[in-house]
């Protein structure tokens, strides 16, 4: 078990949040205890706040372990499997008050799918360029290894790289792409043949929406089967109704990008097909019936 610490720029917002709350337990112990009067108190509790939320460096620390990665934020932990991390999430913007071009780390998860981000890892200035000013911390060298180590992909491999090569660690592996589909692609009649109503399935699923909580085959199930409704509604209207083919394209690449699966045009449909297909028959043997 390895464990990294990022130690970096606090976050305003939440270091006077932690520093509130230590103000409040000072003040209850000193009102408690009678060591001071209350006035005294609340004051010596403000200055305890302020001093924490200006001066405390916000702190991350990531335990990689054999089945996933605890995060530990604010002394609270939350662990991730493997199957549940995308990625990492990548994004340069300007701080605002500074104009400082910086860059953002976060979990990119499984659920939702596509740009959705997970806890915050670290945040940390970089050139006008977005490239790496060439100070930074070991830490995070090894964020990017871990992520290399797990075939994780990350947004900016270039910079991912360039920081490695500061602290003498390896480059990113290639990623390899998986191209879609693998295997015999079904037709639309085949594929949806123990499919349910389209309205009926629309339901179900309005039904089910919340998958967050869920676990992550729930998660799968749900984005394959908005995905192969989408491609039903397209077919249905045939390629003059270029809306709903759109938004077929675009719900099957959800699915690709969740499977981390790579697809050009419209072979992301024929993915869901083929996807849709194994998923009935597998479903439809327990329960003796679609197996929603």
């Amino acid at each position: 078990m390895r464990t990294i610490r990022l130690r970096y720029a606090r976050l305003r917002g939440e270091s006077l949040g932690a520093g509130c709350l230590l103000g409040l337990v000072t003040l209850i112990a000193l009102t408690e205890s009678g060591a001071t009067a209350p006035a005294t108190g609340v004051l010596i509790a403000a200055v305890v706040a302020a001093a924490v939320a200006a001066g405390t460096p916000y702190t991350c620390r990531l335990r990689e372990e054999a089945d996933g990665l605890t995060v530990v934020r604010l002394l609270v932990a939350r662990r991730y499997a493997w199957s549940e991390i995308r990625g990492l999430l990548m994004e340069f913007d300007e701080e605002d008050e500074t104009g400082v071009r910086r860059i953002t780390l976060r979990l990119r998860l499984a659920d939702p799918p596509g740009r959705f981000w997970g806890p915050l890892l670290g945040q940390f200035a970089v050139t006008d360029e977005d490239r790496p000013r060439g100070v930074e911390p070991r830490a995070l060298a090894e964020l990017f290894a871990l992520f290399g180590r797990h075939g994780l992909p990350v947004d900016r491999p270039d910079f991912a790289d360039a920081v490695l090569s500061l602290h003498g660690l390896p480059r990113l592996p290639p990623r390899p792409v998986r191209t879609v589909p693998a295997g015999p692609v079904p037709t639309p009649v085949e594929a949806y043949a123990d499919a349910p109503g389209v309205e009926e399935e629309q339901r179900d699923l309005a039904a089910c929406r919340s998958t967050v909580k869920s676990p992550p085959r729930k998660r799968r199930e749900y984005l394959l089967r908005i995905a192969a409704r989408a491609d039903r509604v397209a077919l249905g209207g045939g390629d003059a109704d270029v809306e709903q083919v759109v938004w077929a394209r675009i719900a099957a690449g959800y699915l690709t990008e969740h499977d981390g699966a790579t697809a050009d045009g419209d072979d992301a449909r024929a993915y869901v097909r083929q996807q849709y297909l194994d998923w009935s028959r597998a479903s439809a043997e327990p329960r003796n019936g679609r197996g929603r």
